[in-house]
């Protein structure tokens, strides 16, 4: 049997840190969920740039060439 484990990440931040990121918060979302989206932006390029210097083609280019 496995158990479900979560894992809680704290971040600490200053007045000016905060402001920003309600700054770039979406209307309606949470600062976790600002977190969350930014991190995952941030991958998404990653795994893209990485793609790039792979040689694969981008999504743009396989569409092109259906």
């Amino acid at each position: 049997m496995t158990k479900n484990k979560t894992i809680y990440v704290a971040l600490r931040m200053n007045e000016l840190e905060a402001s920003q990121l309600d700054y770039i918060r979406e209307p309606g979302e949470t600062r976790s969920a600002t977190i969350r989206r930014l991190i995952s932006d941030a991958w998404v390029d990653a795994m893209m740039e990485q793609d790039k210097n792979d040689g694969y083609p981008s999504i743009s280019d396989r569409v092109n060439c259906l």
